[in-house]
């Protein structure tokens, strides 16, 4: 014991208590309580310790040497406990619940195999019949084409031509529309009213041309009649009058115009 330690080294060096006490500034009892292993009467462990640690240098003891039999005094060593022997009730009791266990093992899996002969004979016998196949309808025959040059092509392609015309109206409006080609010979001043409605200021010189078209008409009024030559509707209408005479002009209207 670590008291044992320290108070037979005491003895030996012919210190009391109340010397070291004084000299350690450590309670007397403390010192007492050390030596006599009562350390329940002294502090909390690390305090007790440090008073055994100082005590033990004080007495030129090594101080690891009884820290560590203080230590083993406080802590005894764990004797393991033995199993207590198994008595033959107690076997027996405890193979019963192993059969119990394996005999509710084989009926789960026995319940197990009986539902899956269940099922799979339901699966069987009850199965919904696969939805029929129906069977492809019937196209009627594409009639035969047509053979070029036939009555029927004839009037299919007349059908086809109003068809399209119906669809669009402006390809026979366009048809019907007027052009003027007005083509200068000398400097001259043309004023051009399309329709009307739309009225055009032009001055040509020598060798230059105008191009104009109109759904109804022209109405010109030439300043060198003689300067110009006319072309309306593909047609060359040559000079409308005299150099340096002014003139008017309605076309179609005046299609037959004299010089």
């Amino acid at each position: 014991m670590p008291g044992e330690i320290l108070k037979k080294k005491r003895e030996e060096l012919g210190y009391n208590l109340k010397e070291i006490a004084k000299t350690l500034k450590i309670r007397s009892d403390y010192l007492k309580a050390i030596e006599e292993g009562t350390f329940e009467k002294l502090p909390v462990e690390v305090y007790t310790k440090g008073y055994i640690r100082e005590y033990a240098k004080f007495l030129k003891t090594d101080p690891e040497v009884v820290i560590k039999a203080y230590i083993e005094k406080l802590s005894p060593p764990v004797i393991e406990k033995q199993p207590d022997p198994i008595t033959p009730a107690e076997n027996t009791v405890k193979e019963e619940k192993t059969d119990k266990r394996y005999s509710a093992t084989a009926i789960t899996l026995s319940a197990a195999a009986v539902a899956a002969l269940l099922i799979a004979f339901s699966l069987l016998f009850f199965a919904p019949e696969e939805p029929k196949t129906p069977l492809p309808e019937k196209t009627a025959p594409t009639p035969p084409a047509l053979q070029p040059g036939s009555h029927v092509q004839e009037k299919e392609n007349i059908k086809k031509a109003k068809t399209e015309a119906a669809a669009n109206p402006q390809v026979e409006k366009t048809a019907k529309e007027h052009s003027l080609e007005i083509l200068a010979s000398d400097k001259t001043w043309i004023l051009v009213t399309i329709d009307n409605t739309e009225s055009k200021e032009l001055l040509l010189n020598k060798g230059e041309s105008a191009k104009l078209s109109a759904k109804k008409g022209f109405s010109l009024k030439i300043g060198n009649a003689g300067g110009i030559k006319l072309i309306f509707d593909g047609k060359d209408m040559g000079l409308p009058g005299e150099n340096g005479k002014v003139i008017t002009l309605n076309l179609p209207s005046d299609i037959n115009f004299t010089r």
